[in-house]
């Protein structure tokens, strides 16, 4: 009994140990896992059962030596644990309650197995490790200082791409004293690339990125510095019939083109923008030949192919106060809420040297882009542009700006001129696609758009192409998308390892791969991350099922060393020589056991009044002189046979089951026995 429940208890804490250790990794091999624990199950169930019918079977003989019961309760107590009906007794429900409470435990018993089965479960769980990806790119636009459009540099067999393009004041052959290239437009390849991430509302991402920089079946992210242009933008006006504030610049301050009144509900536009004030001019010189090489000799103006400033972005737009369906904006003009259920607005916006900080996140081959923090360092160009002033100073670009000690010419520094070249590539860009108007009739409905910012993330299609309420933000957000797209190809002379920024990528998968390199040097931290069905054990439901278990097992070994006990120290069973020894000898031959069936010894069809004979277990004689229903007069002598066995005579009493009368409870004879012995020690006996 000990060991069975020891074993059975073992086997619990190996279903634990097992489970624990499964818990949280991958789910593979879930049939052969299950297997296990069912086993393990099945074995902590067997043991524990086996120690509760230990128990039982002191307890059965405890309690008919305790008390007498008919022969049907007597027969449900002895297979309690075998026959279910047996359970459905009454009187043993009555006269041997913890019995059938160690018996229906038995029964239940197999529950063990079935309800900690369910505390092993596959779920889907993301798990996620700090760690280093190759291929992770960042941008550097210092190498634009450098780059030779006339010797580009090559990475993998591909040459490296500018984001402009430039022409020169060098006939083709000659080589004189004093000339130099200059800025004519963003390259057709860059043009592609902010196209492409335009329309798609938001920065495009590399081909294959997430598997060369996560690995298959992994997501990732992480998060890159680089210095880049970004719009610093300043509300200027708000409200029907507000003045504009003039916009102040780093050197000096400017008057906006335009004010609300353009802007319903006052005027016809819900949306009007004006970004080319001061824009350079592609046409440097009136008389030029191919490549932009001026035909008249040097020497030139000192101002040809000078950045003289930014152009500012000037937004005017609308905003619907509410556009509910259960408040609908007003539908035309005379209506008495017109003017207040529409608010125009007017801001402006800077080129900007700008600080940023990127995370980007590579999740079910798709990526995101999210810029935490963005610190504006200096102008692009710090000038402020006087539109009444023509320059003329020789060159066909007339925009005169304040300070001139601030143009940046290509002349002066090279360097300072390509990066500013390239910073204002990007910006032509943006400025590109949203100049232009959006104008509304008195209705709200058919908007005529001049402007291609209809098709970008600025303006709401489902509210009549009104621009989002924070127009400034979406404004500084899509720029971004045009910068980051560039990553998008790693041809960019901009493109560059994050974790050597001084290295250009180009199209290489990973960086490492040249003489004397490590490809360790080329990793970045980054944070991996994926979903996966792995096992998660539930450890409180076992422990529950096996505390309620062990609590039963632990119940029925007290119970059985009770019985133990109260049985004289022997551990009694149920087999077939120990039913033999306890009903051996005429004691019950006097009852009719197979009723009226006559020569029928088929137990199973005894007479219904036997059933309800009661018996007990104690000292018995060999002749008890009783008769009644079912019982026959007379008794017997029980010779040994061959010698194994000693006669019962006349008269004799042994251990065995009895009618009720007939047997002697042992409760009594302990009760008698030990007054008797108190009465001859006080020397009354």
């Amino acid at each position: 009994m000990y060991i069975f429940f020891a074993f059975g208890l073992a086997c619990a804490i190996a279903h634990h140990a097992f489970y624990a250790s499964l818990d949280g990794k991958p789910a593979t091999d879930q049939l052969q896992m299950l297997r296990y624990g069912t086993f393990l199950a099945f074995a902590a169930k067997a043991g524990l059962s086996a120690a509760v019918v230990v128990a039982f079977r002191q307890r059965v003989w405890t309690t008919v030596r305790r008390r007498t019961m008919t022969v049907g309760a007597l027969d449900s107590l002895f297979a309690a644990t075998e026959d279910l009906i047996a359970l459905v007794n009454w009187e043993l429900a009555k006269s041997a309650k913890v019995a059938l409470a160690l018996a229906v435990f038995v029964w239940v018993a197999p529950l063990v197995v079935i309800l900690t089965s369910n505390t092993l479960l596959v779920v889907p769980r993301t798990a996620e490790i700090k760690t280093t990806c190759p291929s992770v790119r960042s941008l550097n636009f210092t190498f634009e200082e450098t780059n030779e459009w006339r010797d580009p540099v090559k990475i993998d067999q591909l040459f490296e791409i500018p984001v402009s393009l430039w022409n020169t004041t060098k006939r083709s052959g000659s080589n004189p004293d004093g000339w130099f290239d200059y800025y004519t437009a963003p390259s057709p390849s860059f043009q592609r690339t902010a196209a492409i991430g335009a329309f798609l509302d938001q920065a495009v991402m590399r081909k294959n990125a997430q598997i060369e920089t996560c690995g298959s079946g992994w997501n990732c992210s992480f998060e890159v510095q680089f210095t880049a242009p970004g719009y610093k933008c300043t509300e200027l006006a708000s409200g029907v019939g507000s003045k504009p504030v003039n916009l102040t610049q780093e050197s000096g301050t400017i008057a906006p083109p335009f004010d609300t009144d353009l802007l319903i509900p006052t005027g016809p536009y819900t949306y009007y923008a004006f970004t080319s004030g001061g824009e350079y001019s592609t046409t440097q010189m009136d008389d030029v030949g191919i490549g932009g090489v001026p035909k008249t000799d040097p020497p030139y103006p000192k101002n040809l192919g000078a950045f003289r400033t930014e152009p500012i972005i000037w937004i005017g737009y609308s905003v619907l106060v509410d556009p509910a369906p259960d408040k609908p904006v007003p539908i035309n003009s005379s209506d008495p809420s017109w003017a207040s259920s529409i608010i125009p607005k007017l801001f402006a916006c800077e080129n900007y040297e700008s600080a940023y900080t990127v995370r980007f996140n590579y999740s079910d081959a798709a990526q995101s882009t999210t810029v935490t923090n963005i610190t504006f360092l200096r102008p692009v160009i710090n000038t402020t542009y006087i539109p009444s002033i023509d320059a003329n100073d020789g060159t066909a670009d007339n925009v005169t700006a304040v300070p001139e000690s601030n143009y940046i010419r290509p002349i002066d520094d090279l360097r300072r001129y390509r990066r500013t070249a390239a910073y204002h590539s990007l910006g032509y860009m943006l400025r590109s696609f949203i100049n232009g108007t959006v104008e509304m009739d008195q209705s709200l409905v058919n908007p005529i758009a001049n402007t291609d910012a209809i098709q970008t993330k600025l303006l709401d299609p489902r509210n009549n192409y009104f621009a989002y309420p924070n127009l400034p933000e979406l404004l500084q957000s899509f720029y971004e998308d045009i910068i980051l797209s560039m990553l998008s190809n790693p041809q960019f002379v901009d493109v560059v390892w994050a974790a050597r920024p001084a290295e250009q990528s180009g199209t290489r998968l990973e960086g490492g791969t040249g003489p004397g390199q490590s490809k360790s040097d080329y990793l970045y931290p980054c944070v991996k991350s994926h979903t996966a069905n792995t096992y998660h054990y539930n450890v409180r439901d076992l422990w529950i099922v096996y505390c309620i278990a062990i609590l039963f097992g632990l119940v029925g070994i007290v119970t059985g060393a009770c019985a133990i006990l109260e049985n004289d120290g022997a551990v009694r069973d149920t087999r077939f020589s120990s039913i033999v020894a306890a009903t051996r000898g005429p004691a019950l031959e006097k009852i009719k056991w197979d009723g009226n069936a006559g020569s029928r010894d088929d137990v199973a069809h005894m007479a219904d009044d036997v059933k309800q004979l009661r018996v007990g277990y104690g000292l018995v004689p060999s002749y008890s002189g009783r008769s009644g229903h079912g019982v026959e007069d007379g008794g017997a002598t029980a010779a040994g046979i061959g010698g194994l066995g000693t006669p019962w005579k006349l008269g004799q009493t042994r251990y065995g089951f009895g009618l009720e009368g007939d047997v002697q409870p042992l409760e009594k004879l302990r009760k008698r026995e030990s007054f008797m012995g108190l009465g001859m020690a006080s020397g009354r006996v």
